[in-house]
């Protein structure tokens, strides 16, 4: 969900109209594969690139980066506004260094990414705000597994469209649980206190609620299909809710890369609006 954030920020400081569009915060993603049964009991589901990769969904991933190993997860989204205020957004690279510091806690850290938008302005360019964070597993059986993460968010972006002006706070629980041997849930339970632009301009803080499902498939040679569907309690200071429908693909290639592709849309309309976005990301475990 981190790259979510990274999206919302780039339109915050626009129009009233056009920053409602874009998904708000909380660190990005997804259930882990099938644990193994173990004869002495559960084994941890966490270890594989593609337990603990968190994008590309808004769903935070449960699993850590272990003791001793980093994890650089980078991205490109390109997303479609349409109605009142319309246009284009870019992002990239959504950059999420994160580094094991405990056998089942990372510490994680969101650089700024490099933003281009026309939604609701002119052509403008800039770079986002700056984040950081840490997770935690907290516990598994041998078919789930759960944790928390919180991040702060820090107002270092390009004033006045590509920053929110404000410190923002996450704070997310998250789980997984292995259906079968080829389904699995995941999700995230959100809360957020995000900032953006009001109807006037001013940046106001407002609080969002974000519990999110993400259903997986997995599939031979290491890959995995899901869907995903993200609720947000609040769109934008005084705005109301939202939706995120989000299909994503992922492949390992090795225990150490990963790649992902994503297509995701926004069912309702607000303030005359609805989007849809494309994405990609590569990943790599160290």
């Amino acid at each position: 969900m981190i790259r979510h954030l990274a999206v919302a920020l780039l339109i915050a400081a626009v129009p009233a109209a056009a920053q409602a569009q874009q998904a708000p915060a909380s660190p990005g993603p997804i259930v882990a594969p099938s644990p193994a049964p173990s004869p002495s009991g559960a084994s941890d589901p966490c270890g594989s690139i593609l337990s603990i990769v968190t994008r590309p969904t808004v769903t935070t991933s449960t699993c850590t980066v272990r003791d001793g190993h980093a994890l650089l997860e980078t991205g490109y989204t390109n997303t479609t506004i349409t109605g009142n205020g319309g246009g284009n957004a870019v992002t990239y690279p959504q950059a999420l260094l994160r580094i094991g510091i405990a056998q089942h806690a990372d510490l994680e850290i969101t650089p700024p990414s490099f933003d281009r938008t026309t939604a609701g302005t002119a052509l403008a360019t800039g770079w986002s705000d700056t984040g950081i964070g840490a997770k935690w597993e907290l516990g598994y059986t041998q078919q789930a597994v759960w944790g928390v993460n919180v991040q702060a968010t820090f107002p270092t972006g390009s004033p006045p469209l590509f920053t929110a002006g404000h410190t923002q706070y996450t704070a997310n629980a998250n789980w997984g649980y292995t259906l079968n041997s080829v389904f699995a849930l995941a999700g995230t339970v959100g809360l957020n206190w995000l900032a953006a632009a009001n109807n006037n301009g001013s940046t106001q803080n407002y609080f969002a609620f974000i519990p999110t499902l993400n259903l997986t498939a997995g599939l031979p040679n290491s890959q995995q299909l899901g869907v995903e569907y993200a609720y947000f309690s609040h769109a934008g200071p005084g705005l109301p809710s939202k939706g995120l429908v989000d299909f994503e693909y992922q492949r390992d290639f090795g225990p150490h890369q990963q790649l992902d592709l994503e297509y995701g849309f926004q069912p309702n309309v607000i303030n005359g609006q609805k989007l849809h976005y494309v994405g990609a990301g590569l990943s790599f475990m160290y």
